[in-house]
């Protein structure tokens, strides 16, 4: 009970129960209070019962004052073999990215052709359209789900990329880029091509499509500056395109992963640095910078998730290893123990019948039929016989 509990242990075992305003505690008191309510949990208990609490406490308070268990990212600077994963789950990290990367393009497309049938005056409905949204290319957070045929549960894999946000949020930071981005392109086009404006009918920034109007910037480079466009980092008509795949993505609610959702908020801020629309760059540029700490902060605790699934595993694939060696030890066990005791049995009944008939007291059928007792006494001297060789055996 002497020894002090190392930070790292402290924090493995109480990083999924330290969560939201319970790492805000600095109090003593309040944090011993909550670390006695968590002894339910197996390695809060198991940390308790190998340290004193009070030391146990003080380890707390010290994570707590560097902030490690309000943010994966502080955690993972201050504990980063804490979050090393192996090349295998790399490897599988990167392929499940790659597959989700091209799912999403898939459903992309999709929404592009039914916009596309639309501008060209297609009746295609939205809700038809909506039948193949994401769902149906990609798979979204791995997860244990339901099978819609046996109603069973699916295991999940075990990676846990590519790294999705709730469809909730990945929603609203869509749309909300979309309007900033409509706004400013609805100012610029007013200043720099009113006639635009005017033969479109859009009166207010409401009224304009970003889809609609990237396409319509196609044949319009000329209007933004050259060195700007210089130092977009990509073709002019491909700022364009992924602008436009914001639009469809909110429209259509294409669940798309993180990484994408990151692309799509960078490529907003260009746009809006070719603007040259500051109130719009500062909104995107926040917008960015706090989504990518998000995302990265999803993906720290995703790391170390996989990282502690590995020291699991590797502990239970031991323990697999252990038990069918004892399988196999008792089935050997038994088998032997059969087969010495089938020959005690053989020995005892070959010495029983290789007594000489003098040395036993024969009775005719008519006496054993009278006379019990006698048969009991045979029996009884048989067993003696078993006995003997069976302690003769066991020494």
């Amino acid at each position: 009970m002497n020894n002090q509990p190392d930070e790292r242990s402290v924090y493995l075992a109480l990083n999924n129960v330290i969560r939201g305003t319970d790492a805000q505690l600095r109090k003593q008191k309040k944090i011993r209070e909550f670390i006695l309510k968590q002894q339910t949990n197996a390695n809060v208990k198991a940390l308790i019962e190998s340290h004193n609490i009070d030391d146990v406490c003080n380890v707390v308070r010290s994570l707590l004052e560097q902030q490690v268990f309000e943010s994966t990212l502080k955690a993972k600077i201050r504990f980063p073999e804490v979050f090393e994963v192996s090349p295998a789950q790399s490897a599988e990290r990167s392929a499940s990215e790659k597959e989700a990367a091209r799912s999403e393009a898939d459903a992309i497309q999709v929404a592009v052709e039914g916009s596309s049938r639309l501008d060209k005056g297609v009746h295609a409905s939205d809700r038809a359209l909506g039948k193949r949204r994401a769902d149906d290319f990609v798979a979204g957070p791995s997860a244990i789900v339901p099978d819609k045929r046996t109603h069973n549960a699916i295991a999940a894999p075990t990676s846990l990329y590519p790294v999705y946000l709730p469809f909730q949020t990945q929603h609203k930071l869509l749309v909300l880029a979309q309007e900033t981005l409509e706004r400013a392109c609805y100012d610029f086009t007013i200043a720099s091509m009113p006639e635009l404006i005017k033969s479109e009918g859009w009166d207010c920034a409401e009224a304009l499509e970003l889809n609609i109007w990237t396409r319509k910037m196609e044949s319009r480079e000329d209007k933004f500056l050259v060195e700007d466009v210089a130092e977009l980092g990509k073709p002019f008509n491909d700022l364009l395109d992924t602008i436009a795949q914001i639009r469809h993505t909110a429209v259509h609610r294409l669940r798309i992963s993180a990484n994408r959702i990151g692309l799509y908020l960078q490529d907003a801020e260009s746009l809006s640095r070719l603007l040259h629309d500051r109130g719009c760059l500062q909104s995107l540029s926040r917008l960015r910078r706090e989504t990518h700490l998000a995302i990265e902060d999803l993906k720290g605790n995703k790391d170390l998730l996989e990282s502690q699934l590995a020291v699991k595993m590797k502990d239970i694939a031991a323990r697999r290893v252990e038990l069918d060696r004892l399988e196999e030890s008792v089935v050997v066990d038994m088998v032997r123990e059969d087969q010495e005791y089938a020959q005690l049995v053989g020995k005892s009944l070959l010495q029983m019948v290789n007594v000489p008939d003098t040395t036993i007291h024969s009775i005719s059928a008519t006496e054993r039929d009278h006379d019990s007792d006698t048969e009991v006494a045979r029996c009884s001297v048989m067993h003696e016989e078993v006995d003997v060789c069976r302690d003769e055996w066991v020494s």
